[in-house]
């Protein structure tokens, strides 16, 4: 999440308890906050140091000594599994959504079961940095979304906002909230509409309700959202609502080659 870069950041590795059960091995993550304060040499002291099979490693794009020194490793196969784009809208702009003149309703406390049904619908076949590693297991990329967005629904902060058809009653997309009061910061941590609901403006209207939500509920003055570089097609819409870039962030994964009895990474 974005509070995981912040300047000024604790540099540190930590094992990934969900990660190392979904894959069958030691798991790390390793989240460099932006800004100079950590070295090079500070991040790749503790990349030798783990002994974890798969560092999951998560650093400013513009980093490039720090990614030409990793992937130079010996002990290491190295990928670049994907770039993820944060833009930021300011939320002191915020608009209103007339429900009147929607087709869909905005609706929250919504049971698991609903958001589910459209999170397997949108993200079967949706690729991401697992995707890319074929060291991993296929199919793992939705099981662990479902994971992920079950565990942020048992958290008393966030917020869960579900799209439903006016007509039908039936939900048709939704948008899970992180919002952070301590540190004040609000995320859009996972959203999606069915297939068949896309392009007809509920992506947009969800966005503008999230929004109208923080602005109502909170003092948070900023909304974050991220998503793959490669994801064009909501990055334009998210343009459109008005966000702006704020931070690109490359995702590399460190497999050790001894764990995979492939001295020669291939």
């Amino acid at each position: 999440m974005i509070q995981d870069f912040a300047s000024g950041g604790v540099l540190e590795l930590r094992h990934s308890e969900s990660e190392s059960r979904r894959f069958g091995f030691g798991v790390a993550r390793l989240l460099v906050p932006i800004g100079p304060l950590h070295s090079d040499d500070a991040i790749i002291s503790l990349v030798k140091q783990s002994s974890s099979t798969l560092i999951i490693l998560r650093a400013e794009s513009s980093r490039v000594s720090l990614f030409r020194e990793l992937q130079s490793l010996d002990d290491f196969e190295f990928l670049h599994a994907d770039t993820l784009c944060y833009y930021k809208w300011e939320v002191r702009n915020n608009g209103h959504v007339d429900e009147r003149e929607t087709h869909v309703v905005i609706d929250h406390g919504i049971a698991w079961n609903d958001i589910d049904q459209v999170l397997t619908e949108s993200f079967r076949e949706y690729t991401n940095h697992y995707s890319l590693n074929r060291r991993l297991s296929a199919g793992v990329t939705l099981a662990a979304y479902q994971e992920w967005a079950a565990g942020l629904m048992k958290n008393p902060q966030n917020v869960t906002l579900v799209a439903r058809d006016r007509k039908t009653d039936q939900v048709v997309g939704f948008i899970l909230l992180m919002i952070d009061s301590l540190r004040s910061t609000a995320e859009v941590a996972l959203n999606a509409v069915r297939p068949e609901s896309q392009r007809s403006g509920v992506y947009s209207i969800l966005m503008t309700s999230a929004r109208e939500y923080i602005a109502r509920e909170t003092d948070i003055r900023d909304l974050f959202i991220s998503s793959q570089i490669g994801n064009t097609a909501v990055i334009e819409a998210w343009k459109k609502l008005g966000l702006k870039p704020y931070l690109s962030l490359n995702t590399l994964h460190l497999m050790r080659r001894v764990a995979f009895d492939d001295p020669d990474g291939r």
